[in-house]
């Protein structure tokens, strides 16, 4: 008997890098024009075409894990002997953490396994750093326990950073009024957002043009980043240039490789093609 980790498919690593961290994964399910797909479909739209989709007015949208599910791929595997840690979404962004509680609840009166649900309060390539961090405290030898009370301690110093091409996908998902995505984008303003220490994906500062959104990334890693982790991910909606910039800039200034990502088809779908994203740890979630 041993214990596994587990997440969802919004941590947004690739299936090889969840393979490599021994770490397992749900999908969540996403919808272009009302027809759905889970990240690993055989008939899942390729990268390039999802996001050129939306850049043609397709309508997305995403579906959070449901209880059912959760209560059988848990099952599943406490029925195997395993205890089970389940990293999860942020709750303030979806449902999912909640639905996973619930079914933890339940098996704790059914199963003599144990199974911990986090909340995350990640996204993303943040949510995919946590994940790494906390598998790699589990391979340095921590017991479930350990490794649990790890998850619950790092979570609040995995940083996000997200800059967006086009305003309207915020708007559309009711981040950001119609009217000032409107005037944003007509004035080409490109809004640097974080995850806050709630989970919540908040703007923190305005900036005209790409080229400086871009670079305002790699400024606000260089106020926060702490050097506790050597891991770096970004993650990008179809734009692998401008990601390859935000790298560079980074090895540039800090001496470590960058792992560039895709952003999966469930974040994308609020945040749209041209998102930008920078994930590293510092000492707190809170801006200053």
């Amino acid at each position: 008997m041993g214990f596994i980790i587990a997440t969802d498919s919004t941590c947004d690593l690739t299936k090889e890098m969840l393979r490599e961290m021994n770490v397992l994964s749900l999908d969540m399910m996403y919808f272009v024009n009302d027809v759905g797909y889970g990240k690993d479909d055989a008939n899942a739209i390729e990268f390039h075409e999802f996001y050129d989709a939306m850049r043609n007015g397709a309508r997305t949208s995403t579906s959070m894990i449901n209880e059912e599910t959760a209560e059988s791929f848990l099952t599943e595997l406490t029925a195997q002997g395993n205890d089970v840690l389940y990293l999860s979404f942020a709750g303030a962004l979806s449902g999912t953490y909640e639905n996973f509680k619930r079914v933890a609840r339940k098996l704790d009166q059914t199963s003599d396994r144990k199974v911990f649900v986090v909340d995350s309060k990640c996204a993303s390539g943040g949510e995919g750093l946590f994940v790494t961090l906390v598998a790699q405290k589990r391979d340095s030898g921590a017991t479930f326990e350990q490794t649990c009370a790890y998850a619950e301690e790092i979570r609040d110093r995995v940083i996000h950073y997200f800059v967006v091409d086009d305003l309207k996908y915020l708007a559309r998902g009711g981040r950001l009024s119609k009217g000032s995505a409107f005037f944003g984008n007509m004035l080409n303003i490109k809004p640097v957002l974080h995850v806050d220490e709630i989970g919540r994906l908040v703007p923190i500062k305005k900036v005209i043009g790409r080229k400086k959104s871009l670079k305002a990334l790699v400024d606000k890693m260089e106020e926060r980043y702490n050097k506790e982790s050597d891991v770096v991910y970004i993650t990008h909606g179809d734009c692998y240039d401008d990601a390859k910039y935000v790298a560079d800039e980074v090895t540039a200034k800090f001496g470590m490789p960058v792992k560039i990502i895709p952003l999966s088809y469930v974040i994308g779908s609020h945040s749209g093609p041209g998102t930008v994203a920078l994930f590293f740890t510092g000492d707190s979630r809170t801006e200053k």
